[in-house]
């Protein structure tokens, strides 16, 4: 916010510490997503372009290319600063999380407009970090084949969620930026309300549906594409939880156990709130819930 070189400083720095850091992605995207939400698409483009440009240069003559900063833009940079100018226009965060779904369903097209065979590519890197945990007694000689197909066979739906989420994570943090610092609270208002459409969770039986109608053993596209659906509804579950321990004004201990089973129960717990997220759009329970305190979860 103090100006376009700080800012363009800090999302090139940032997007090249994820080439060592992963996770610090999250925070360059947030960059270019906080300039385009407080001061225009314009703004965030000029950002984003600035990067690119400067990242190129230094790609080029770092690496003799510039497909690293072609990356940033494809895959960082532009996604979110879409996501940004949606939600800006809208003032929807449930809008901007279906814009993102519709993005991770580019994405896993793009993975089968890239390669005639994903999967098969998957079982190629798959195969040696596999036999690697092999070596040290991790897996079993036998199971290794068994474990890289079944690995792989999911990987295009994984990727593609991952970057839907990652998308998702990158917009509230600088719509959480924001809020710091010209509205504060006003963030921590608008995810507790955050309520996906009705006809999302159609959607999801529809996906469901022709799962099960479809013949054949592999792994397909409804089954990566349920996966997104999946992970939209997850939000929402998410989004739910916060709302109804900060309306109750219940201790934040609730939300750390809640994040405990993120992490030792990722699956299962994705699941519960993906499905307790659907049944909010239908009943609205934040809405049935008065407030019994004051507000001390996040």
């Amino acid at each position: 916010m103090r100006g376009v070189p700080q800012a363009v400083m800090l999302t090139i720095l940032l997007a090249a510490l994820s080439l060592l850091l992963p996770p610090t992605s999250i925070l360059s995207t947030s960059v270019v997503a906080l300039v385009t939400l407080r001061k225009g698409p314009v703004s965030g483009a000029l950002i984003m372009g600035l990067a690119t440009a400067f990242s190129g240069v230094i790609a080029l003559l770092a690496l003799g290319g510039v497909n690293l900063a072609v990356g940033f833009l494809m895959l960082m940079w532009l996604p979110i600063w879409l996501l940004a100018a949606v939600l800006r226009s809208s003032r929807s965060l449930a809008l901007a999380i279906v814009a993102g779904l519709v993005l991770g369903l580019v994405m896993l097209g793009g993975q089968f407009m890239q390669s005639a065979d994903p999967v098969a590519e998957w079982s190629e890197i798959l195969t040696p970090f596999v036999a690697s945990l092999a070596d040290v007694q991790l897996v079993e000689s036998s199971q290794q084949a068994t474990l890289v197909s079944l690995m792989a066979s999911w990987m295009p739906g994984i990727v593609a969620a991952g970057f839907f989420l990652q998308l998702a994570v990158s917009l509230m943090l600088a719509r959480w930026w924001q809020a710091l610092l010209y509205n504060p609270g006003g963030f921590r208002s608008e995810f507790h309300q955050l309520r996906l459409p009705r006809w999302l969770s159609i959607v999801l039986l529809l996906v469901v549906l022709l799962m099960w109608l479809q013949s054949g053993t592999g792994v397909s596209l409804v089954e990566y594409a349920l996966i997104l659906v999946v992970v939209a509804w997850f939000i929402q579950g998410l989004a739910l939880a916060h709302g109804i321990i900060g309306k109750l004004g219940s201790s934040s201990g609730w939300l750390i156990g809640l994040y405990l089973l993120l992490l030792f129960a990722l699956p299962h717990t994705v699941i519960v709130l993906a499905t307790i997220g659907i049944a909010d759009a239908w009943f609205d329970f934040r809405a049935r819930l008065g407030p019994r305190g004051p507000g001390k979860a996040s």
